[in-house]
C-alpha cells in the first residue's frame, strides 16, 4: 500500500511549523509548501491530503492548481482541507472555488487541533482508498493485456492447423470423386474448420471490442445486398441441418451507412445463432424493411426459445442458459455479444423478443438509413479474373501449410518456389525475384517483417514491383498495421479462404 503525507500549503513559515506539529503529536506524516505551484510539483502519490491555508489562494496559481485538480485521473479525487476566516461565506468559497470537487473539509479559523488532525485522517484514509483503486484498475489492466496477448497467442496456435486443413478441403472438392461418403466427409470437414476459425475470430472481436479498437470502414451500401451476401455465406450450415431458410427483401434498394465486413459479421452471426438453436427441419426467416428514417432486418426462428428471464442478459458476455442454450450445441457464449457491440458502434440498435420455450427467437436490427441511392461499386467480372501465371515465393516453416498452399498454387497454374525460414526466404527472393511471396510471420532466422523489409531495401525495379503478402495467424489491428509498414502489400489471416486468396492472385 502505498504511503503518502498531508501537505500543508501556506507562504507563513509560523503557520507551517504549528500545523505539521500538531500532525507529528497525533502521529501524522507531513511536509509544508510554500505555494500552489510548490504543491503541484509533487507527485501525486506524495500527496495525501493537501491542507490549504486562504492566503496561499492566489492569483494565477490558483487557476494552475484547479487545472491540476481537473486533470486528475478517474480514481483521484484529492482530499482537500480549507484553513479560512470567512465566518458564514465559507460554504460560498469553496463552491466558488472547487465546484467541481467533492471531496472538501472546511475548517474555520483560528485552528483547532483536534478538528485540523481529525480532518486530516478521515483525507488520508480517503486518499489510501483511492490508491486501492488503482491497484485494481491497474491489475485489472495488467490482466487484460495478459489475456489479450494469451488469446493473441492462441489464435496463432489454432490458425496454424486450421490452415493446411481448409486448404485440403478446398481441394478435396476440386476432385472429381462421385462417392457419396466421400463428399460427406469432405463438406463435414469445410464446416468445422469454417466453424473453429469463426470462434477464433470471435475470441479476438470481443478484446477489440472492449478495448475500443475496431475501427469500422465505413461506406454507404445496399442492406439488401448485404443479407443476400452473408445469408449465402450462412447456407452450408443451415443446408446440412435440413432447414429452410426464407429471406425477405424489399423490392428497392435500401441504403445504410456501415461497413460491409462488419455488417455481413453481424447478419451471419444472428442467422448462424439462428441456425445452431433451431431443430432439424426446422425454419428461419430473415426479412428486411425499410422506413422512412431507419432501416431493419430481423432474423426470426422456429427453435427452441429464450425463457423470459434470460431476455435481458441474453446480451451479455459469456451468457449461455443452461437449459434453454444447450452446451450441446457448443458455442462460447460470445456471439451475440460481439453484434450488439457492432451494431452500437454504427449508431444502431438490436431488441430481441420470445414468447418462450420451444416457441422461437426473434432478433431485429435497426440502422439509420441514408437517403442517396448505393452506386454499383462491383468490378467488371473480366478484371477480376483477369490475370495470368505468376511465379510465386511461400516462405513457411510449417510444412503441412507449406506443401498445401503449393498444391493450390499448382492446381491455379502458377509456379511455386519454398522457403523454411527467413534468411532462407530473403535469399532465395534475391535469387528467384517472384511475382509474389506469400510470407508467414513468425519464421527462424527473421521474422516476416525482417523478410518484408530486406526485399523492399533492395534498390531494384523488382523489389519495388514484387508483390508481398503476409499469410499469418496473427490478426489484430498492430499486427495489420506493422505488416503495413514493414512493406507488405496485403495480410491475410489463417485459414485464409482459398477463393480469396486465388482473387488476390489474380489482381496482382
Amino acid at each position: 500500500m502505498e504511503s503518502c503525507a498531508a501537505v500543508i500549503v501556506t507562504p507563513n513559515e509560523t503557520d507551517a511549523r504549528v500545523a505539521l506539529s500538531f500532525l507529528r503529536e497525533a502521529g501524522v506524516a507531513g511536509r509544508a509548501c510554500a505555494s500552489l505551484s510548490e504543491l503541484c510539483k509533487l507527485a501525486p502519490g506524495d500527496v495525501g491530503c493537501a491542507v490549504l491555508v486562504e492566503e496561499a489562494l492566489v492569483h494565477p496559481e490558483i487557476d494552475d492548481f484547479l487545472n491540476a485538480l481537473a486533470s486528475q485521473p478517474p480514481w483521484s479525487d484529492l482530499p482537500l482541507v480549507l484553513l479560512a476566516s470567512q465566518g458564514a461565506a465559507l460554504g460560498a468559497l469553496v463552491e466558488r472555488l472547487f465546484p467541481e470537487s467533492g471531496n472538501v473539509a472546511v475548517l474555520e479559523r483560528p485552528m483547532n487541533p483536534v478538528s485540523l488532525v481529525s480532518a486530516v485522517r478521515v483525507g488520508l484514509r480517503a486518499r489510501q482508498r483511492q490508491f486501492q483503486v488503482r491497484e485494481l484498475l491497474e491489475q485489472r489492466s495488467s490482466a487484460l493485456r495478459q489475456r489479450d496477448e494469451f488469446l493473441a497467442m492462441l489464435s496463432h496456435e489454432l490458425r496454424n492447423p486450421l490452415a493446411p486443413m481448409r486448404n485440403a478441403a478446398y481441394l478435396m472438392k476440386r476432385l472429381e470423386i462421385d462417392n457419396a461418403l466421400f463428399i460427406k466427409a469432405r463438406d463435414l470437414i469445410d464446416r468445422q474448420v469454417a466453424h473453429m476459425a469463426r470462434l477464433v475470430d470471435d475470441l479476438l472481436d470481443v478484446s477489440r471490442l472492449e478495448l475500443g479498437k475496431v475501427q469500422l470502414k465505413m461506406r454507404d451500401l445496399d442492406l439488401n445486398a448485404a443479407i443476400s451476401a452473408a445469408t449465402e455465406t450462412c447456407l452450408p450450415m443451415i443446408t446440412a441441418r435440413q432447414q429452410t431458410l426464407e429471406v425477405r427483401l424489399p423490392s428497392e434498394p435500401c441504403c445504410i451507412r456501415a461497413d460491409p465486413v462488419r455488417l455481413e459479421q453481424v447478419i451471419c452471426n444472428l442467422v448462424t445463432n439462428a441456425a445452431k438453436f433451431t431443430p432439424e427441419a426446422g425454419t428461419i426467416i430473415v426479412e428486411a424493411a425499410c422506413e422512412a428514417a431507419n432501416a431493419s432486418v430481423t432474423v426470426r426462428d422456429s427453435g427452441i426459445g429464450i425463457d423470459a428471464r434470460m431476455l435481458s442478459s441474453v446480451f451479455d458476455l459469456f451468457t449461455q442458459d443452461a437449459n434453454t442454450l444447450e452446451r450441446s450445441q457448443g458455442g462460447l457464449g460470445i456471439g451475440l455479444t460481439i453484434v450488439k457491440r457492432l451494431v452500437e458502434l454504427h449508431g444502431g440498435t438490436i431488441r430481441v423478443a420470445s414468447e418462450g420455450r420451444g416457441r422461437g427467437a426473434q432478433f431485429t436490427v435497426t440502422f439509420p438509413r441514408q437517403s442517396v441511392r448505393v452506386a454499383d461499386n462491383k468490378a467488371p467480372v473480366g478484371d477480376v479474373l483477369a490475370g495470368s501465371a505468376r511465379r510465386v515465393l511461400v516462405i513457411e516453416d510449417n510444412p503441412d501449410i507449406r506443401e498445401s498452399l503449393g498444391m493450390l498454387l499448382n492446381m491455379w497454374g502458377h509456379g511455386v518456389d519454398y522457403a523454411e525460414s527467413g534468411p532462407d526466404g530473403v535469399r532465395r527472393a534475391d535469387l528467384l525475384r517472384p511475382d509474389v511471396a506469400l510470407i508467414d510471420i513468425g519464421l527462424p532466422g527473421l521474422s516476416g517483417y525482417e523478410v518484408a523489409q530486406q526485399i523492399r531495401s533492395r534498390e531494384t525495379e523488382w523489389a519495388r514491383a514484387v508483390r508481398l503478402i503476409a499469410l499469418t495467424g496473427y490478426g489484430r489491428d498492430s499486427d495489420r498495421e506493422k505488416a503495413a509498414a514493414s512493406g507488405f502489400d496485403s495480410h491475410l489471416v489463417k485459414p485464409v479462404d482459398p477463393d480469396v486468396l486465388q482473387a488476390l492472385l489474380k489482381l496482382t
